[in-house]
Parts: C-alpha cells; sequence; structure tokens
C-alpha cells in the first residue's frame, strides 16, 4: 500500500487534471461546441497522463538534488526505487499515447511533441 501511495504522489494530481481541463476547454473554443464524449474523454485522460508522466520522469531525474531539497519525495524517501519511478513513468507515457492516437493523426502528433519536450526539459534544459 506504501508503495502505491508513493506512485500516486510522484503524479501531483492537480497538475495533469489542470493539463486535461485545459485539453476539454481548448477543445470547446476550437470547435466551438463539445466534441464526442468519447473523444473529451480520450483528450483528458490522455493529457493527463502524459503530464503524470513528465512529472514522475521529472522526480526521477532530480532524485540526487531531491535527496537534498525534498528528502520527503517519494524516490529520496525510499517509497518507489529509481526504476518503480522510471517503469511507471514509462507506462503512464505509452497509455497516453495510446490515447491520443485514438483520437486522430493531430492529436498523437500534439502528444508525441509534449512528450519529446517533457523530456528533453527534464534531461537536458532543466539545469
Amino acid at each position: 500500500m506504501k508503495k502505491i501511495k508513493g506512485l500516486i504522489r510522484l503524479i501531483r494530481f492537480e497538475l495533469p487534471f489542470s493539463a486535461g481541463i485545459c485539453v476539454v476547454l481548448g477543445q470547446m473554443f476550437a470547435l466551438g461546441e463539445f466534441a464526442s464524449a468519447l473523444i473529451t474523454a480520450l483528450g483528458f485522460f490522455s493529457i493527463f497522463l502524459i503530464s503524470a508522466s513528465i512529472l514522475v520522469s521529472n522526480d526521477y531525474f532530480d532524485m540526487e538534488s531531491d535527496r537534498i531539497n525534498s528528502p520527503n519525495r517519494p524516490i529520496p524517501s525510499n517509497l518507489v526505487t529509481p526504476a518503480e519511478a522510471l517503469a511507471f513513468s514509462i507506462i503512464l507515457l505509452l497509455f497516453g499515447l495510446a490515447l491520443s492516437y485514438h483520437i486522430g493523426f493531430k492529436a498523437f502528433s500534439c502528444a508525441i511533441i509534449l512528450s519529446i519536450i517533457g523530456f528533453l526539459y527534464n534531461r537536458i534544459f532543466k539545469k
């Protein structure tokens, strides 16, 4: 149970939730109405999972500085191992990309671009 709580804490629910809401609102403004319930849900959960993946990978790449600056975070406090965090991030990303694929090519392309930007920020640009 502690492991699951640690994984959930890595997601930081409020940020991916906000990203999902932004996608739904953006869809509404772009189309002038909501798309089907299925497309709306796919868009919300796709960006939710991709954003969660980026946040988890951020904690993975920041684990050394978090040992000093945020020792209560799941990785430095040993609730979650670095390997578990990385695997969780990859799983979240793959599910998010799969959902975006079912929306269409444009959504999938945007999801891939977002994923690449998130990875580059976490791995290269943040330092």
